[in-house]
C-alpha cells in the first residue's frame, strides 16, 4: 500500500485531536483512504508539552514542515491570520494540498490562495473550516449543485449560542458567559465570538460558495450580542419569539445577495429556535430542495477533527490514484453584496418612556413618517422611577428607515432612552 505522509501545523485542541485518530485509528482511516496515511511531521509551539508524537517528529519551524520534502500533504490547525496564511501559500507554492480548519484566513484570503492551489494542480480544503463537525462545505459546492440557493440562515457561533440560551432562561450576559467560559465553550477572551467576528469569518466562506458573491468580512453588517438584556428575550418570547445570533444571508432584488451577522427574533416554530447550547445549525434553501438543515457540534477537538480528517481522506485518495485535481468551476459572474441600507426587516424596539397622554400618537406618528407598519405592542405600567416600558413590533421596512426611525424615537420629548432595537426575521 502507498504511503501518503502528512505534515502538521499546529497541535493545540484540533490538532491534538487529529494526531491521536491517525494513530488510533490509522487502519481506519487508511482503508479509506486507500493508501497508508502517516504522520510524518509536526510543528509546535512548545516542545515540551507531552504530544501524541515522537521527539523526533516535533519542530518549532512551521515552515520547515509547510516546504519539508517528505511531507505529502499539509494540514495546517494554527489558526488566526499569520502565519498561518504564509504558511498555506508556501505549502500550495511547493505543490502540497492543504487540509485546513482556518475560518479567518479563508475569509481574507480564500480566493487568491484558491487560485494558487488551482495554478499549482493540488488541492485546498476546508469542510471544519465552518460548523466544526457538520458536513457543510461538501454539500453546498457538490450535493446541492443543481440548486440555485435563494437563502442560507445559521447559527453558527457555538459560545453565542450558549450564552443566549442561558440569557432566555433569565441570566445575564455576563453570568452566562461566566458559565460558558467554565464549560470550555468560550475562550478567556471572548470577544470575537461575542462581537459576531466569527460568525461573520464563517459567513464569508458561506456566501462565495453558495451565491458566488465576493466579500470580505469588512463588506458584511456585523452586530454582536453585547448590551442585550433577559428582559429583551422576555419580551419576544412573550410574542413567540427565540433570540438567536443569526448569520443570514439570501438573493435580493437583482440578484445582489444580501449578507449580515446580527442578534435576530425568530418565530419560536422555526428549525433554528430549536437550536440551544454550544450546537451550530445552517438552514438552507435551494429552489429544487426546498429547505434542508444541516446541525450538530459547531467546535471541540473531536468534532472538528473529524472534518479535518475527511478532507485528509478525500485528498490522499486522489493522491493515491494520482488523479489530477479538476479544474475550478466556472460560477458565472459574481453577485454584488446588496447594501445594508437597502435590505429590509421587521424590527423590534424597546423604549423607556414618560407615563404622560400623547406619549403612543408621537410614538406611531414618527413611524408613519417613515413608513413603518406597527405589528403588535406591549405596554407596560410605570416603575419605581416613574418610566413606562413600551415595546413595538414592526413589519418589514428597509434598514435605513429603521435606522432613521430609532434617531428620532430617541429625540422625543416624552422618550427617555431607546432601549433596544432588535431585527425579526420570519418563519419563512
Amino acid at each position: 500500500m502507498k504511503t501518503v505522509r502528512i505534515g502538521l501545523l499546529g497541535v493545540g485542541t484540533v490538532g491534538h485531536a487529529v494526531a491521536r485518530a491517525l494513530l488510533e485509528r490509522h487502519d481506519v482511516l487508511s482503508r479509506a483512504a486507500g493508501v497508508s496515511l502517516h504522520l510524518q511531521r509536526a510543528a509546535v509551539r512548545d516542545l515540551t508539552r507531552p504530544r501524541p508524537l515522537a521527539r523526533e517528529q516535533l519542530t518549532t519551524d512551521p515552515m520547515a514542515v509547510a516546504t519539508a520534502s517528505d511531507v505529502d500533504l499539509v494540514v495546517e490547525l494554527i489558526g488566526g491570520e499569520e502565519p498561518a496564511r504564509a504558511l498555506m501559500t508556501a505549502a500550495l507554492a511547493a505543490g502540497k494540498p492543504v487540509v485546513t480548519a482556518n475560518k479567518r484566513v479563508l475569509a481574507w484570503h480564500g480566493p487568491q490562495l484558491a487560485k494558487l492551489a488551482a495554478q499549482r494542480g493540488v488541492e485546498l480544503r476546508c469542510e471544519a473550516a465552518v460548523g466544526g463537525g457538520i458536513p457543510l462545505i461538501a454539500p453546498l459546492t457538490d450535493d446541492l449543485a443543481a440548486n440555485r440557493i435563494t437563502e442560507l440562515r445559521a447559527i453558527i457561533n457555538g459560545t453565542c449560542n450558549y450564552v443566549l440560551t442561558r440569557m432566555a432562561q433569565g441570566e445575564t450576559l455576563a453570568d452566562a458567559l461566566a458559565k460558558a467560559q467554565e464549560a470550555g465553550y468560550a475562550e478567556a477572551d471572548p470577544k470575537d465570538d461575542l462581537e459576531g467576528v466569527d460568525a461573520a469569518d464563517k459567513l464569508c466562506i458561506l456566501v462565495r460558495l453558495a451565491f458566488n458573491a465576493a466579500c470580505t468580512p469588512a463588506q458584511l453588517h456585523r452586530q454582536g450580542i453585547r448590551g442585550l438584556d433577559p428582559k429583551d428575550l422576555a419580551y419576544g418570547r412573550e410574542l413567540g419569539y427565540v433570540l438567536k445570533l443569526l448569520a443570514i444571508a439570501r438573493r435580493g432584488p437583482g440578484g445582489a445577495v444580501e449578507a449580515r451577522v446580527h442578534p435576530a427574533f425568530l418565530p419560536a416554530d422555526h428549525p433554528l429556535a430549536r437550536i440551544d447550547g454550544a450546537q451550530n445549525a445552517v438552514h438552507v434553501v435551494g429552489d429544487l430542495c426546498g429547505p434542508v438543515m444541516f446541525s450538530g457540534l459547531g467546535a471541540g477537538g473531536d468534532a472538528t477533527a473529524s472534518a479535518v480528517l475527511a478532507d485528509v481522506v478525500q485528498v490522499a485518495r486522489r493522491l493515491a490514484l494520482g488523479d489530477p485535481v479538476a479544474p475550478p468551476r466556472d460560477s458565472g459572474p459574481e453577485a454584488p453584496l446588496l447594501p445594508m441600507s437597502q435590505v429590509s426587516t421587521r424590527c423590534y424596539f424597546r423604549l423607556a418612556v414618560d407615563d404622560v397622554p400623547g406619549v403612543f400618537a408621537q410614538i406611531t406618528k414618527v413611524l408613519a413618517t417613515h413608513e413603518i407598519g406597527l405589528a403588535s405592542v406591549i405596554q407596560r405600567e410605570p416603575g419605581k422611577l416613574g418610566a413606562a416600558e413600551v415595546v413595538l413590533f414592526t413589519y418589514a421596512a428597509p434598514e435605513s428607515a429603521l435606522a432613521a426611525a430609532e434617531a428620532e424615537l430617541a429625540q422625543l420629548s416624552s422618550t427617555r432612552s431607546v432601549l433596544a432595537r432588535i431585527r425579526v426575521e420570519s418563519s419563512k
